[in-house]
């Protein structure tokens, strides 16, 4: 989804809220522009009185500046999201009603439509967008869900305008208290809360709403500006990894456990969860990858595999040797078919585990999921099926 940032009056794109917002949409994916529109100096025009008129920002030069944009927009093949700033959302009313723009939705922070009382600096350079009497009916049809953020302290922007804002368009409305306008006087320079609706709009995988949780956990600077494929984690996070992954699994899910590796512990909150999502999706296999027979002598182990299958996970035996030399890794997940978790195994030892949203690894780990089904023994009866298995192979 294309997501387009207007900026206000004085404004620019790298003020505000605007970079930041910008950068997290990107990595999740999302294309984001962030138009810079002409503008006139503060101080100058404070300097030249009440009388001056402005000499860059006007409706006719923002309309042009928007028009060589227009081009990526109508590219993409989903709606467009809008979200604007102070003048920003007015300009966004004329720019959907000028181009005829459909949207998906639009997010208005310290809209209005009218002439403000609180800087004549404000109306020299606004008077030519003023504008209270669009074609609204139009304008809901093109701009079907929006939302209203105003605070209950703007120095620059009465309540009443942008409550008035957001009954023409029918915007749901977003009171956020102490704010002031929203901006870098109030060092505003993150905004959650438009960010969480921008979020609300996307259909995000589950691949990328972990890198949005890891970002959140720990403001990691490798998820900004781009959309990774492949991330490294230590070790000791995957257990969050795989919480995070099972409390937002929605289609299923298949993974190995490979019993030479003393890194997993079978009773803990990690597989707890999964129980609870396999009994929600009801689509998940996990096949255990026998180092040696004698590791189905563990008491935990047999404990894992029975509570395994009394929450509905289809339970496999496979033994290692039956697929060292077709299976590159043989501790691995794949989730919703959408991202991949690969515990790497070097020298007997646990270094980094990979995640990725690869294709091709998808498709890779596919072919190991056939091949190690192709040579397992499903476990129905963990007394019975696994003495047979046992006594296969003794």
């Amino acid at each position: 989804m294309t997501f387009v940032i207007f900026h206000g009056a004085f404004g620019n794109p790298e003020g505000n809220w605007f970079p930041e917002l910008g950068e997290r949409l990107k990595s999740l994916g999302q294309k984001v522009i962030l138009p810079g529109f002409p503008v006139d100096d503060w101080d100058q025009i404070t300097q030249k009185g009440p009388s001056v008129k402005a000499t860059m920002q006007n409706l006719d030069s923002w309309l042009a500046t928007f028009e060589t944009v227009l081009p990526e927009i109508e590219a993409e093949k989903n709606l467009p999201v809008f979200v604007g700033h102070s003048l920003g959302p007015l300009f966004i009313l004329h720019v959907v009603t000028r181009f005829n723009i459909r949207l998906n939705s639009a997010i208005f922070v310290s809209p209005f439509m009218n002439s403000l009382d609180s800087a004549w600096q404000l109306n020299a350079v606004n008077s030519t967008f003023y504008k209270n009497d669009f074609d609204f009916i139009k304008l809901k049809k093109l701009i079907p869900f929006s939302y209203v953020l105003y605070s209950d302290n703007d120095p620059y922007v009465p309540k009443k305008e942008s409550l008035y804002f957001a009954g023409k368009l029918n915007s749901s409305v977003i009171e956020v208290a102490g704010a002031s306008h929203m901006n870098y006087e109030v060092n505003l320079n993150e905004f959650p809360l438009v960010l969480e609706l921008c979020k609300s709009r996307l259909d995000l995988s589950l691949y990328q709403r972990y890198l949005d949780h890891r970002q959140k956990l720990y403001a990691l600077d490798y998820v900004k500006d781009k959309n990774e494929e492949i991330i490294y984690i230590d070790p000791k996070e995957v257990f969050d990894e795989g919480v995070f992954h099972f409390r937002n699994l929605q289609s299923g899910g298949f993974c190995t456990f490979y019993t030479a590796l003393k890194f997993w512990d079978t009773q803990s909150k990690y597989y707890e969860e999964a129980r609870k999502a396999a009994r929600r999706v009801k689509n998940l296999t996990r096949v255990f990858i026998i180092d040696k027979l004698d590791d189905l002598k563990s008491t935990k182990l047999l404990n894992q595999i029975k509570l395994d299958i009394e929450a509905g996970i289809k339970v496999y035996l496979c033994r290692y040797r039956d697929i060292e030399n077709e299976i590159t890794e043989p501790d691995f997940g794949i989730w919703d078919d959408e991202y991949l978790c690969i515990v790497p195994i070097s020298g007997g030892r646990i270094n980094k585990v990979k995640l990725s949203s690869r294709i091709e690894d998808i498709k890779e780990a596919k072919k190991w999921q056939k091949l190690i089904l192709e040579k397992a023994k499903k476990i129905n009866n963990t007394d019975t099926d696994i003495r047979r298995f046992i006594k296969k192979y003794k």
